[in-house]
């Protein structure tokens, strides 16, 4: 099977406090989101996170098959996002271009696309970017949680430094988040924990289930647990249920980015890479709108020697801007000044 040749993030500069977008509206919320600037929106940041991919790849974009993204914050309903990117990169108009949407599932479902065409043996190299700037109201949920940020991986069956080994899918028909065309924001239930428990936690604690019966493996085999990150304490419940030791968990990256969409377990995916050794697994699982996809990963030696080339997850962390509620609400254009 096919691995990861190359990654790379994109943060921006710019945080909020959470409860600075909570308070206001009678609530509370915890730690920090990063947010975009009023140049930045998806496609600048996966313009970003696919350059700094394809520099710790270290190949030629003509290498490139096919480019596929993943994202519930397209800013178009009918357009994609592909060719602008496939654009930057020079690829010639052949190249395959999809766009994955409608679910914080989509980048692991353009994953899934990208490592099928590699095993039909249509592309021999792939790039899956993901990035998230999702739609929110003033006084909601997602007014206090939801960050921004973007992430590349390139794909190719040959010169990994994570190989997948596995794959296994659970989806039902459960609806927790949702956003219709008539919207201009996200809507989700407000039974929290029906949401967290027959949600989130049974399917990707299901999806993980089923990949290490096929496997022959137990949960405690690997060295780290990847899963989605909506806030810094529900991957717990799914471990608990595999038996998964905290410490095995990927560090937390939500009270300080906020819940990064589609984006989030891939980018604490690239937060673990960046200090995984050779040998060591990881078991990953992605969650959004009723649907999981487990993974299973081995690291590989190359990845000690790449390492010159990338920039690292905890730099883009550390290189912040804290601005206020205000400045972030104009920034949306959710306030404006009234006219003369």
């Amino acid at each position: 099977m096919a691995g990861i040749i190359g990654y790379g993030v994109y943060i921006p500069r710019y945080r909020i406090e959470q409860k600075e977008a909570a308070i206001p509206w009678g609530s509370w919320a915890g730690g920090e989101k990063s947010v975009c600037g009023t140049d930045e929106d998806i496609v600048t940041m996966a313009a970003e996170a696919t350059d700094n991919a394809m520099k710790h790849a270290g190949i030629d974009p003509a290498q490139i098959g096919a480019i596929y993204i993943g994202t519930a914050s397209s800013p178009y309903i009918e357009q994609y996002v592909t060719p602008i990117l496939a654009e930057t990169l020079g690829l010639p108009a052949e190249t395959t271009m999809i766009d994955y949407s409608g679910s914080l599932n989509a980048l692991a479902n353009a994953l899934l696309g990208c490592l099928d065409a590699i095993a039909a043996k249509r592309i021999k190299c792939g790039l899956v970017i993901g990035a998230e700037n999702r739609a929110t109201a003033p006084g909601t949920e997602g007014d206090a949680n939801f960050g921004a940020g973007a992430v590349a991986m390139v794909i190719s069956a040959a010169g990994a430094i994570a190989d997948f080994e596995g794959l296994h899918t659970y989806s039902t028909f459960f609806l927790d988040r949702w956003r219709s065309v008539k919207d201009s924001w996200v809507s989700n239930l407000n039974d929290y924990r029906f949401d967290r428990e027959y949600g989130y936690q049974k399917h990707v604690a299901e999806a993980c289930k089923g990949l290490l019966e096929k496997l022959g493996k137990k949960a405690q085999d690997y060295t780290y647990a990847v899963f989605a990150q909506p806030d810094e304490r529900i991957p717990s419940l799914p471990a608990k249920d595999l038996g998964i030791q905290k410490d095995r968990l990927a560090p937390g990256i939500a009270s300080t980015l906020g819940d990064l969409g589609s984006c989030s377990t891939f980018i604490s995916l690239a937060g673990v890479l960046d200090k995984a050794k050779p040998d060591e697994t990881i078991l990953l699982a992605s969650y959004g709108s009723g649907a999981s996809n487990a993974m299973s990963l081995v690291v590989r030696n190359g990845i000690t020697r790449k390492r010159k080339q990338l920039i690292p997850l905890e730099k883009y962390i550390n290189r912040k801007q804290c601005i206020t509620y205000t400045s972030y609400v104009r920034a949306r254009e959710q306030l404006k000044r009234a006219p003369y």
